[in-house]
Formats: C-alpha cells, structure tokens, sequence
C-alpha cells in the first residue's frame, strides 16, 4: 500500500519564509533553533515536503524573522491567524472589511491611525 504524501506548503508561503530566513542574517539552523523546530523539519518545508505548521510554529517564526506585519505567514498559508479570526467573529467585520475595498492608499492611512487610537482606549482600560 503506498504511503499518502503530506499536501506540500502553499508556493506563496515557502517563498515568503524563505525570503525572511535569507533577509534576517541568520542560519537556517539558527532560526530553527529559535522557533524551536528542527533543522529536518525546516528544510523539509521548503523544499515542499511538508504543509503548513500548526498556528504555535507560524508565530514563532514571525517573531523570529521579524516578519511584518504579522500575520503574512498566515495569509500566505491561505489561514487566519488568532486575531483576525476574533475579528472575522464580530458581527460587522465583513460589512468594514468590504467597506474598505475602495479607498485609496492615504485613506486606509487614515482610517489605521483611527483604528489604533481606539485600540490604544481598549489596551488602556
């Protein structure tokens, strides 16, 4: 009987990690050893013989890499990450996410500089 072979990590998602890994200055073995995977396990995920990671190992590797802004390695694995499925749960969040669709660039400017000032309220209380 054959052995059923993983579905490999997205193109998007390799090519992204990879970039990081070759921008951050570090080994492959040393960001392996910082997101606490091993070697084997990394180069198997680059080269497209593993999918992607559970949500634990794409955080670390975000924190690693420095990736930013958090949550590419999500979207480039085609999944959600914590905060933006928290956010997806809220009643109104398609209705704002569509509503942005047609703004220009300084808009989104805009309308982030809002968004992180109401955060900020929240964080403080």
């Amino acid at each position: 009987m054959a052995t059923q072979q993983p579905t490999p990590a997205p193109p998007e998602f390799i090519r992204l990690l990879d970039q990081a890994i070759r921008q951050s200055g570090l080994t492959k073995g040393e960001v392996a050893f910082k997101a606490d995977i091993s070697a084997a396990y990394l180069s198997r995920l680059l080269h497209g013989e593993r999918g992607v990671p559970a949500d634990s190992v794409l955080i670390r590797m975000e924190e690693v890499l420095d990736i930013q802004p958090r949550g590419s390695l999500f979207d480039a694995a085609g999944r959600h990450d914590a905060v933006i499925s928290k956010v997806l749960k809220k009643d109104k969040a398609r209705v704002l996410l569509r509503s942005l669709g047609p703004l220009t660039d300084d808009e989104m400017a805009t309308v982030l500089t809002v968004a992180e000032s109401l955060a900020k309220n929240h964080r403080a209380s």
